[in-house]
């Protein structure tokens, strides 16, 4: 018998000796999936199933033609349609199964364009794409290798600022073209970050994708992962742009370089506990810091709206404005516990007690940058001057009003003769100048 695993003769073991591979255990996980052994495009025997998400499965299979490996993706949103028994995908009525079918037309929209990405080493390839079952499917290339959400916990949890940019450059890169062609991936995480075991890039899952489709565009249901998904996401017709995808490879950047989950961002609207990433990235530059922060920006206006601009940012040597540390040092340690998403089974860094960042110079940002900029400049605290004595405390007689002094009766007489002399003298020599 075939091994659905690795596509090798298993005998009649129920474990495959090869990869150790247990068809039964595959079956009772994902129950709702095709059946292994079954064809597929009359070309592809299905294999197990490596993945479900809200909007579809992937499963592996062979190509019958060259016998290489492929994956392949199956459009099937569980919540607008069912599977019955001859394998076919049946809409559910009314307005979900209008999703349904707009979605589907949307998944061979993005098949088709993914297509042409074909030599792009950071996106997947696709082959080719079809309808069966009721519904789509589209075949990919196999990628071997490790996700980056199981390369940081190889990595103690989190890596250094440079090797962030070294993996998740080439992301942004696949993303700027990707969204030029009027597609947001919506669902960039760790988990779908691949690094292939020849040490590639490669940038997976777009199941989540929305299109913009004139006057057919429309909302799907909401497909986020908590921590990486922007506001924008958590409403079904809120607007979304690359300005989306901005914030979750933000999300995934900050994830890398510090071992936590960044804050839901739906909840730092109400209080944004979002700590600093030089707490627990030392090697963070300046320009990383500013990058990642103004494209953590809650409001998508305030956010850089490409990932080219995000690059660029990321890459520069030049002058940035001062950053802001959020929260003070005393409050950091309590955040970095709320920022974790214990779903998402990342590791966190509780118990690490933050260092405290040691803030750079403010500088006047370059005009000749290319990249808008919204910031708040930090508020100047005055301390007051030292003094050398500590000052006496108040009294209470201290806050009653001044008296004035009081005359004794004494010096009250002498001025009153005093003044009547004076008169006495100016009338009298006003009588002596008239004789």
């Amino acid at each position: 018998m075939i091994c659905y695993n690795c596509f090798q003769d298993r005998g009649n073991s129920l474990v495959c000796p090869h990869c150790k591979f247990n068809a039964a255990e595959d079956r009772e996980m994902y129950p709702t999936a095709l059946p292994a052994g079954i064809t597929l495009g009359k070309d592809y025997l299905l294999g197990r199933v490596l993945g479900q998400g809200g909007f579809g499965i992937t499963y592996v299979a062979q190509d019958r033609k060259n016998g290489k490996l492929v994956a392949i993706k199956e459009y099937f949103p569980d919540s607008m349609a069912a599977r019955d028994n001859s394998y076919s995908v049946s809409p559910y009525s009314g307005e979900r199964g209008e999703g349904f079918r707009y979605g589907k037309q949307c998944f061979l929209e993005e098949a088709k364009t993914l297509a042409a990405f074909i030599g792009n080493p950071s996106i997947v390839r696709v082959y080719r794409y079809f309808e069966e079952f009721g519904t789509a499917y589209f075949v990919m290339e196999y990628i071997e290798g490790i996700s980056l959400k199981d390369y940081l916990k190889s990595h103690g949890g989190k890596i250094s600022f440079e090797e962030a940019k070294r993996i998740l450059i080439p992301v942004m890169d696949a993303l700027s073209m990707v969204h030029a062609k009027g597609i947001v991936h919506r669902d960039i995480s760790p988990d779908n970050i691949i690094i292939t075991n020849s040490g590639k890039i490669k940038l997976l899952d777009f199941g989540a994708a929305r299109y913009s489709l004139g006057d057919m565009s429309r909302s799907l249901d909401v497909v986020l992962k908590h921590g990486y998904a922007p506001r924008e996401q958590y409403s079904r017709h809120g607007r979304q742009g690359p300005f989306t995808d901005v914030y979750s490879l933000s999300a995934t950047f900050y994830r890398s370089i510090t071992g936590i989950v960044p804050q839901d961002s739906i909840d730092r609207m109400d209080e944004d506990l979002l700590v600093n990433p030089r707490y627990y990235c030392p090697d963070l530059t300046p320009q990383g810091e500013f990058a990642l922060f103004k494209g953590l920006a809650i409001q998508p206006a305030d956010r850089f709206q490409t990932t080219q601009q995000l690059k660029e940012r990321m890459l520069t040597t030049g002058q940035v404005p001062l950053t802001l540390f959020r929260p003070y040092p005393e409050n950091a340690a309590q955040s970095a516990q709320m920022q974790s998403a214990p779903s998402s089974g990342d590791p966190t860094v509780r118990s690490q007690t933050p260092p405290t960042p040691q803030p750079y110079t403010s500088v006047v940002q370059q005009s000749q940058s290319p990249i808008p900029q919204s910031f708040t400049p930090p508020v100047q605290q005055v301390q007051p001057a030292t003094m050398s004595q500590p000052a006496a405390p108040l009294q209470a007689s201290d806050m009653q009003p001044k008296q004035k002094k009081a005359f004794s009766p004494l010096k009250t007489t002498l001025v009153s003769f005093g003044i009547s002399m004076a008169v006495f003298g100016v009338i009298l020599l006003i009588i002596l100048l008239a004789k």
